[in-house]
């Protein structure tokens, strides 16, 4: 290239702890997607803003999460309060936690045996959520879990995240069905995949959520997201052992569960627990409500980047500024009292 391209490039790499090499592949994909119209130098510089609008979202994201409470406390007490809470309603309940920074895949493994061990105390018929990826897919841990669950009596459901943790993912599911664990999954209908995936947990006989996905398809980015939600459903209606709809968008909820029902298929409606909810769906149907509760450090349960694409975002967006807002101004006063 140039010495400016070269120097520009260290600038980003330093100023976003990217390597050089990193930049330079988005930069040549760049500049193939505008078929050689952007030059390098100018390529560089919308993979620097491409960089600085993420870096601005997490940061935002963080601050609306902080105060918003999307998360019930920090915890396992926490969250089996609220998912007690969430029993004497009538509704079931999944305990979810993230990662606190400078966690070990080691003493993430301790939070979800913690969780386990406590929704056995309590006596509650609630699933513990984990995050395969946040274990490092490290098989003895993931074991590790799965055991400490079944000797508490609790099902484990693997969540998912992103594209490229699904078949480590799934590898690790797979082989807790062989060792007869207790376990669900989690199929991203927006994920081109996820057809040949429902297939197999078909096969399996594994209790399925299915979630539109946040993230897309990094190879079919323009999937549509309820119409591949609902031809998932359909494809495991009358045929998977159990199903769960998880969606807040009464557009594809609707439908989803009315098309499981009508094949018979054991299904239930399930949602975050601090999102506006469609539980009278649910009673509509005459279902029951599998609730998410989320606990431990702070996170968003939707994608801001997915405002364009589902305009109902930007109503939770303001909903959680004006928490946010209430939260800190609360936490002042607080402060202020002698």
């Amino acid at each position: 290239m140039n010495i400016a391209y070269d120097h520009l490039l260290k600038d980003i790499a330093e100023r976003y702890g990217v390597s050089e090499a990193q930049i330079d592949r988005r930069v040549q994909s760049r500049r193939e997607k505008s078929h050689g119209l952007l030059g390098p130098c100018m390529a560089a510089h919308t993979v620097r803003a491409s960089l600085a609008l993420s870096e601005w979202e997490a940061r935002f994201t963080h601050h609306l999460a902080a105060g918003a409470r999307h998360v019930t406390g920090l915890n396992e007490s926490d969250a089996i309060a609220a998912a007690r809470a969430e029993t004497a309603a009538g509704r079931g309940s999944t305990l979810g936690t993230g990662r606190h920074p400078g966690e070990t895949p080691a003493s993430i493994a301790q939070h979800y045996i913690h969780a386990a061990e406590a929704v056995a105390k309590s006596g509650l018929a609630s699933s513990v959520s984990i995050k395969a990826d946040l274990l490092g897919f490290d098989k003895p841990l993931v074991m590790d879990v799965l055991r400490a669950a079944r000797a508490n009596g609790v099902r484990v459901h693997f969540d998912a995240q992103g594209p490229d943790t699904i078949s480590p993912t799934h590898a690790l599911i797979e082989e807790a069905v062989m060792q007869g664990f207790d376990v669900s999954a989690t199929l991203q209908a927006r994920l081109q995949r996820s057809m040949a995936d429902a297939e197999r947990f078909i096969h399996l006989r594994v209790p399925v959520r299915v979630v539109k996905g946040q993230g897309g398809d990094p190879i079919f980015p323009k999937k549509d997201p309820h119409g591949s939600f609902l031809q998932l459903i359909d494809a495991l209606s009358g045929r998977a052992v159990h199903v769960g709809v998880a969606t807040h968008d009464r557009r594809v909820a609707k439908p989803a569960l009315a098309g499981l029902l009508a094949k018979n298929t054991p299904c239930v409606l399930e949602q975050m627990r601090s999102l506006p909810r469609l539980d009278f769906l649910a009673t509509q149907h005459g279902l029951s409500t599998q609730v998410y509760v989320a606990y431990g450090h702070a996170g968003l349960p939707y994608a801001i980047n997915e405002l364009r694409r589902r305009p109902a975002i930007l109503g939770w967006i303001v909903r959680d500024l004006v928490l946010s807002h209430a939260s800190r101004s609360s936490s002042a006063q607080s402060l202020e009292k002698p």
